[in-house]
């Protein structure tokens, strides 16, 4: 097979892999929130947290390595293999021993137990077969399809199974090992790597870990500080009602909208290697994406008892304000994604990596300082610093690339407006003295409605400009794809 068939069969069986693993964890996680108490998530959080900041370290990269060698031989695996089983054997031994400290420093000693099992995590890589990085390195990735889906339904069964008869966070952790356990002994049943330990010119292998630790925890404490901060000075419930309302608000950017925008890195490189990058290509890309993420925010800001209610029960709908304060996270994500996709297009790893640290030790100091007993005030905090470093952020890029007229601003704020329009008529509508799920389900329906009306009309009035032309040109291919398939 060509490698052009090759890399498009990859991304079919990589994207499928995502989709299924990521449905399957929504629906369990809706599950076990109607099933578990919010205590329970927050024992579990904890736990996670804890074991995933030591499993950031002790990933020293061996596939990363193995995939990006020029050339590959048995010695090199083996000592990829032997450097991971060490590296990862002392930190699970550290944890292991060092699990009442840790527990004494969260201030929360009933997660001892639970976080000597979940540790195990730290450790199943030891019984895989490092032959399985070959598959990802020669695009092979069918094997691994068949692996990641086996397992991932099979720990979903189990963890349903278990939460229904035993009806505690035990189903989570089990869950949680299963979905690391099972990949490692699958491989072994598909690769027929004979393992040997080697430690061949492992001097190369030691440089290039150091940095994949380092963007590692980088990558980890940008997305999980704010959580490690709820830890450790809230309670059990206050730590269970922010691991999953941030989950719940961000589920539309991580399920929906980054994988969309996955491309975007290509094909700005591309376009840039070509010398044929235009300005109205960002502004479009960006205008597109507001359009979607707007609404989004502003529904489940609106709609937040209603939407939690549904999504994951009573148990929940005392503190929905604080998904409805978390969704405001998604603009600013949305925005560096495509921001930060152009500057490594052109280039620019080490402004990105220098924002990414700058701003997460800015941000956790920030959160370090206003903490206290009020989760409310917490959130806010972080929405409000990730408004101002996407600013911040944005600021740098117009002053690098000058990509941006000062007439974009009102370019991007229609999704705004239409927004705001659409909540302006939902609020005149006065659905309070409606069943909840009633008005759920009319008030996101006009609103949507609305909103649509008035984003077409506003892009319509501005259809001078050529980003908006694009826009419309969007919208009507994509009415015609449907009547074509309704058609069928």
């Amino acid at each position: 097979m060509s490698l052009t068939g090759k890399t498009v069969t990859s991304i079919f069986y990589t994207g499928s892999t995502k989709l299924v693993q990521r449905g399957l964890g929504m629906v369990s996680m809706l599950i076990l929130a109607r099933i578990l108490t919010p205590e329970d998530f927050g024992l579990v959080s904890i736990c996670t947290l804890a074991v995933f900041l030591f499993n950031s370290v002790s990933d020293v990269g061996a596939k990363q390595y193995i995939i990006r060698a020029k050339t590959v031989d048995d010695d090199l695996i083996n000592t990829a293999w032997t450097l991971n089983i060490l590296i990862k054997g002392l930190i699970w031994l550290i944890f292991f021993v060092f699990t009442p400290e840790i527990a004494a420093f969260m201030d929360k000693p009933e997660i001892e137990n639970p976080l000597r099992f979940l540790s195990i995590i730290l450790i199943v890589g030891l019984i895989s077969n490092p032959g399985i990085w070959l598959l990802s390195r020669d695009l092979n990735y069918k094997p691994l399809f068949k692996i990641d889906i086996g397992s991932k339904l099979i720990s979903f069964t189990v963890v349903l199974i278990i939460a229904y008869f035993d009806r505690t966070y035990w189903a989570m952790l089990y869950g949680l090992v299963l979905q690391y356990l099972l990949p490692s002994i699958f491989s072994n049943f598909v690769c027929t790597h004979k393992r040997k330990f080697k430690l061949s010119n492992i001097g190369s292998q030691l440089r290039f870990s150091q940095w994949v630790v380092i963007n590692s925890l980088v990558g980890f404490a940008r997305g999980e500080g704010d959580s490690i901060l709820v830890a450790k000075y809230f309670n059990l419930e206050m730590i269970g009602i922010y691991s999953i309302f941030k989950s719940l608000s961000s589920m539309p950017l991580t399920q929906l909208i980054n994988p969309a925008t996955d491309p975007l890195l290509a094909t700005f490189s591309e376009a840039i290697r070509e010398d044929d990058f235009q300005p109205y290509q960002m502004n479009t890309v960006l205008l597109l994406l507001l359009s979607l993420v707007v609404p989004l925010t502003a529904m489940m800001a609106g709609f937040d008892k209603e939407i939690v209610l549904l999504m994951l029960g009573d148990k929940w709908v005392e503190h929905s304000y604080i998904f409805s304060i978390l969704a405001f996270m998604m603009v600013p994500g949305v925005l560096f994604k495509v921001l930060s996709e152009y500057v490594m297009a052109e280039g620019g790893y080490k402004p990105i990596v220098f924002y990414q640290v700058s701003m997460t030790l800015i941000t956790l100091g920030i959160l370090y300082l206003i903490i206290g007993g009020n989760l409310d005030e917490f959130s806010k905090t972080r929405v409000f610093i990730s408004f101002t470093s996407i600013f911040i952020f944005a600021s740098y890029f117009q002053f690098k690339y000058r990509l941006f007229k000062f007439l974009d601003i009102y370019l991007f704020a229609l999704p705004m407006l239409a927004a705001g329009g659409a909540m302006l008529c939902i609020i005149s509508l006065d659905l309070t003295a409606m069943h909840w799920f009633a008005r759920l389900v009319l008030g996101c329906s006009v609103f949507s409605i609305v909103y649509a009306v008035i984003l077409l009309l506003l892009v319509y009035l501005n259809r001078k400009r050529y980003e908006c032309k694009l826009f419309l040109s969007y919208v009507v291919a994509v009415r015609n794809f449907i009547r074509r398939k309704g058609l069928n």
